[in-house]
């Protein structure tokens, strides 16, 4: 009976190092895949990276254009505009069209409407030195 005993408990110690053996090895495997899983997370988290860096870059580029382009507006607003001739000026607040097939009888006209003739008569003006009139 002790012989039986014996050989059992030697036939469990032998199942129990099979079975550790079998968990050493399984347990080699799962660190090994994943090893393998960290690595390739590791890389995608690389081209993530350096997507967002490019976004980034480009955001940062469309920004300052952006801001370029609004302190070039803004310096072009402050600019004196080039002067108009006073006769263009005038008939384009009128907003009348001029034809251009007889354009010298329309603005001669026009011009007349525009700065009527005024009569100053001369006369002796002595009481009045040193007046200037203004209209």
């Amino acid at each position: 009976m002790m012989e039986q005993k014996m050989k059992e408990e030697e036939e469990r110690k032998r199942t129990k190092e099979i079975e550790e053996r079998m968990s050493l090895e399984e347990t080699k495997e799962q660190v090994m895949k994943m090893g393998e899983k960290l690595q390739g997370l590791q890389e995608e988290k690389h081209q993530l990276f350096l997507q967002l860096k490019k976004v980034l870059h480009e955001e940062e580029k469309r920004r300052r254009k952006e801001q370029s382009d609004i302190t070039t507006l803004t310096s072009a607003s402050y600019q004196p505009s080039l002067p108009m001739h006073a006769g263009q000026h005038l008939l384009s607040i009128q907003g009348s069209p001029v034809s251009h097939s007889r354009p010298g009888a329309l603005l001669g006209e026009r011009s007349k409407q525009l700065f009527p003739a005024t009569v100053i008569p001369v006369s002796d003006n002595s009481h009045c030195k040193g007046q200037s009139f203004h209209s």
